[in-house]
């Protein structure tokens, strides 16, 4: 009688664990049971539904922003700046000698010589001979609830790479922007652009990445270059982000670069005088440092403009929040930054 009991039970338990298993995986629900399924997410980040509300920006893309970023304030100031650098520079006996062949010259005939001075002095403030202040980020955003509509000509004209050298013990470009996926249809797809971190010095190096949440973060070590052989480097594809992403070494402290990732190419950096694609990377005797240009934006949309310095913050009105503008074909905006 007791085997008969524990039997039946058994049978009964299985019939209900059966039952509920059918229900859980593909039975009909009751139109009450949990509600409406979630939103299927979408490869920007958002829900479908989120990204199907979002409207192209209409107009022209055709129009230009243009303007300059001047320095308030003595540049002499930053000084202190470059005797911290270099007191950090000698706390690493090891790679010293190395990395101080960025130095200035003795001679001042030399300056045009592989021997780069900007490599070893403050990298907070590049300050131009015309009071321009190079490595500020400008950008534009579309309104709530829309995306910027890239033409195709402006998708065909990108670079596929965005290139951070290390030739001695510093970053360089020092900022940089990358473009790596745009809206199409409601949809994030990608450009194909991507961020190389690469090590042509002859000492050993690492690209660690610290983003936002979408980024998150990565650490590579990147061999020194030896002889002749091409320089080790490592590909980044960052997704877009509303924060600045950061790309320094551990193992030489005082190395840092920043980045931000875009869904369009309606940003950049105000020029150092350099040229990146011809490795010259800074010339601040040159008219155009704390100058910027963005091309081929839409022509009479509603915009917010955002002017940021990694020390000085956002320079435009409305801070974070950006600064509302129309644009129209030409459009000039100057900014002006002090040492904080």
């Amino acid at each position: 009688m007791r085997r008969f009991s524990l039997a039946f039970m058994a049978t009964t338990l299985g019939a209900v664990v059966f039952a509920s298993l059918v229900i859980g995986c593909g039975g009909k629900k009751d139109d009450d049971d949990d509600g409406p399924a979630p939103p299927k997410k979408k490869r920007g980040g958002g829900t479908a539904a989120a990204a199907e509300t979002l409207k192209p920006v209409q107009g022209k893309y055709e129009g230009t922003i243009t303007g300059k970023v001047t320095f308030e304030g003595d540049p002499a100031s930053v000084e202190e700046l470059t005797a911290a650098l270099q007191k950090e520079i000698s706390a690493k006996p090891d790679d010293h000698s190395y990395c101080m062949k960025g130095r200035l010259p003795s001679d001042p005939a030399d300056f045009k010589s592989s021997i780069q001075p900007y490599e070893t002095v403050e990298q907070e403030y590049r300050i131009g001979k015309n009071k321009g202040l190079g490595n500020v980020f400008v950008w534009i955003e579309p309104e709530a609830g829309y995306h910027f509509e890239v033409p195709p000509d402006q998708l065909s004209a990108i670079d596929k790479e965005v290139v951070l050298t290390q030739p001695h013990c510093s970053f360089l470009p020092h900022c940089a922007v990358v473009f790596p996926s745009y809206y199409k249809g409601g949809d994030q797809v990608k450009t194909g652009q991507s961020l190389f971190v690469e090590n042509d010095a002859r000492v050993s190096h690492n690209a660690k990445v610290s983003g936002g949440p979408l980024n998150g973060e990565s650490n590579q070590t990147l061999e020194p270059k030896k002889g002749n052989a091409e320089p080790k480097r490592v590909a980044i594809i960052f997704k877009p982000e509303k924060r600045e992403i950061t790309v320094s070494c551990d193992i030489h402290k005082w190395m840092k670069a920043y980045v931000r990732a875009f869904d369009h190419p309606y940003a950049t950096v105000t020029s150092v005088g350099g040229d990146p694609k011809k490795k010259v990377w800074e010339n601040l005797d040159s008219d155009v440092v704390g100058t910027y240009a963005i091309k081929g934006v839409p022509v009479g949309a509603k915009v917010k403009l955002f002017v940021w310095h990694e020390k000085a913050g956002f320079l435009n009105q409305g801070g974070a929040s950006g600064e509302a503008i129309t644009l129209g074909k030409d459009n000039k905006k100057d900014f002006a930054a002090s040492k904080k």
